[in-house]
């Protein structure tokens, strides 16, 4: 297939440099330009261009989109709107029973935190404390988890933030959703105005804070999908007790985790299951896994682009 020019967008900079590194470097097919009225793909990351999109001069752009965040936090890239003015659309970390095509998240498999350390005996929890006011959020159970549970560690952004800066963020939210009001879920906003005694800051390296510990409590920002989350405790040899889809649906071994209901109940009850397990064996388990061809293949960022671009080719028209 003739080489094709391509414009890539997308939410996250830092991603977006990347892929258009990996693009230049090895990449017959894809020939990035700078302006996309002169493309003939469009790659959007997490991201939709609204006046772009409805302009009829770009209609003849083939145009993908690529989700990789859950309805609850970008809900205008599942609009029905938004995704009919694409003529593709690929689904990351979701289920693969979902009718769109779904690729794993794109994992650095090489970051493997080998390095025998002294782990403490402790559960650790490392993510920020957002809000949503959306049905299926899993940020307020979160914060029950952090607020109930004995021996939790907690790391990340905007735990113990000013009031004012929590009142900002909520009416955020609610300015975001003002046309959609009667969907939104008080629940949401569960102990969001309390502090935390057992936050002990935020970190610059996550995989290797979670390294000083033998348990990662891993709750997804919903359970619509499986990011980077789980392999942050995975390749930092922390056991996870897991909060998302079923796992066994994404190939993942069940003996290398914990899956807990989304309820502080059974999270519990998995936290005392994951002190029984023999920590030597299960880093032996993970072991094995890992070097496994077939994680490299569904996991591994090495193959992220090519999966794409194989995608597009198919999809073409």
């Amino acid at each position: 297939m003739e080489v094709k020019k391509t414009f890539l967008a997308g939410k996250y900079p830092e991603q977006i440099n990347l892929l258009k590194q990996q693009i230049t470097d090895g990449n017959s097919f894809l020939k990035l330009v700078n302006e996309k009225e002169v493309s003939d793909i469009y790659l959007a990351f997490d991201l939709v261009d609204s006046l772009w999109l409805n302009n009829p001069k770009n209609q003849k752009v083939f145009k993908v989109l690529i989700r990789q965040e859950p309805q609850i936090v970008l809900p205008q890239t599942y609009a029905t709107q938004s995704i009919a003015k694409f003529d593709y659309v690929i689904d990351i970390g979701k289920p693969k029973t979902i009718k769109n095509t779904v690729l794993n998240w794109p994992q650095d498999l090489t970051s493997y935190i080998k390095t025998p350390r002294t782990k403490a005996d402790r559960v650790v929890m490392v993510n920020s404390n957002l809000l949503s006011l959306l049905p299926g959020e899993n940020y307020s159970l979160r914060r029950l988890a952090t607020k109930q549970i004995i021996n939790l560690d907690l790391f990340g952004y905007q735990w113990n933030n000013s009031l004012s800066s929590k009142l900002i963020a909520l009416f955020i939210e609610l300015k975001k959703h003002i046309n959609e009001l009667n969907n939104l879920k008080i629940k949401g906003l569960n102990n969001y105005f309390r502090s935390y005694d057992n936050y002990l800051g935020e970190v610059k390296d996550k995989r290797q804070m979670i390294a000083n510990y033998k348990y990662c409590l891993v709750i997804e920002n919903s359970s619509t999908y499986v990011s980077e989350k789980l392999f942050d405790s995975l390749l930092s040899g922390c056991i996870p007790i897991y909060v998302g889809p079923d796992l066994a649906e994404h190939e993942i071994p069940n003996h290398l985790y914990l899956q807990a209901k989304p309820n502080l109940d059974d999270i519990k009850l998995k936290i005392n299951e994951a002190h029984k397990i023999n920590y030597t064996q299960w880093v032996d388990n993970l072991n094995l896994w890992l070097t496994d061809q077939k994680v490299y293949e569904n996991w591994s960022n090495d193959l992220f682009l090519l999966k794409i671009v194989k995608i597009i080719q198919k999809n073409y028209q």
